[in-house]
């Protein structure tokens, strides 16, 4: 963080810009940012024109006040250094609403609709949900958001490619694998998009037919339980679990029913039921808790 903060520092203190036009076109920013494995930044052509109040943190205890961010040249250096960066058209907003968020919660409603920055990935869905009276700070802004996204690279081409059941499933199970190795501040948000994803995977399950339903239908179950723990809400995870016995587990879930017993066990500090199931799990989903436990 000090080496991030160091380095918006070291653009405001000497200049370093060049000043680029933001997109207008929200389905090119969308391919863009899936070649450059960018989030993209949005935001509403009116609230653009008017500007947007932020600070940036000095390093120290003090904050730097920018009046309008947009009329900043190195703020558009940091925009497009970490982010694709577009304006949405107003004249657009019906057709926009329709795409991407009709039939969605309040909450992410809000955030569509809201005059700030709005955090979106590949796919135009969007991760952040602005709090009300919410002073944005743009040094903590870019940390938790310039992420590098290639890690879900296959699965968002494929989703652009074909979307269905396994398109939205397998994202939205990447997006809690990604969530595990990322920053703790930006995990609840990634967590909410795999959740807009699981819900997806979920619809098309009820109307496609699909082979082996049972195994798809407990594997969501059980992906609805590794949020509860990417969200450190064990015991949660756990009662949840117990409704699943083994008996009734499919064979492809297994390892995922162990991976989340180990999970919420090493989270509670239950060592006797570590040892029962840390041989169960793969090595993999165990570096997943070992990350998921150091960032706490």
């Amino acid at each position: 963080m000090n080496r991030f903060l160091i380095f918006i520092l070291f653009c405001f203190s000497f200049g370093i810009s060049s000043a680029q036009e933001w997109m207008t076109n929200l389905e090119v920013a969308q391919r863009l940012a899936l070649t450059q494995n960018k989030l993209i930044v949005a935001v509403w052509e009116d609230a653009y024109y008017k500007g947007v109040f932020a600070t940036v943190n000095n390093g120290g205890q003090q904050d730097i006040y920018l009046e309008n961010i947009f009329s900043e040249p190195v703020v558009d250096s940091l925009f497009w250094e970490y982010f694709v960066p577009v304006i949405l058209s107003e004249n657009n907003y019906s057709r926009l609403y329709e795409k991407t968020a009709h039939n969605r919660s309040d909450d992410y409603i809000n955030a569509f609709n809201d005059d700030g920055l709005k955090v979106m990935d590949a796919n135009g869905n969007i991760l952040n949900i602005p709090q009300d009276n919410y002073l944005l700070n743009l040094s903590l802004f870019i940390y938790k958001y310039g992420i590098d996204m290639s890690f879900l690279k296959s699965e968002l081409q494929n989703y652009k490619n074909q979307q269905g059941f396994y398109a939205s499933f397998y994202l939205s199970a990447k997006y809690m694998d990604f969530a595990f190795f990322e920053k703790p501040e930006i995990r609840p948000d990634l967590v909410g998009l795999a959740s807009l994803y699981l819900d997806e995977a979920i619809s098309y399950l009820k109307k496609e037919d699909l082979e082996n339903k049972s195994a798809l239908n407990q594997r969501v179950e059980l992906l609805e339980i590794q949020k509860l723990i990417l969200l450190y809400n064990p015991k949660k995870a756990l009662r949840k679990l117990n409704k699943i016995k083994a008996i009734e587990t499919e064979n492809a879930n297994i390892n995922l029913r162990s991976f989340l017993y180990l999970a919420s066990y090493t989270m509670l500090q239950d060592q006797d039921n570590i040892a029962i199931w840390e041989p169960k799990v793969l090595l993999w989903d165990k570096k997943k808790i070992q990350r998921l436990m150091s960032t706490k």
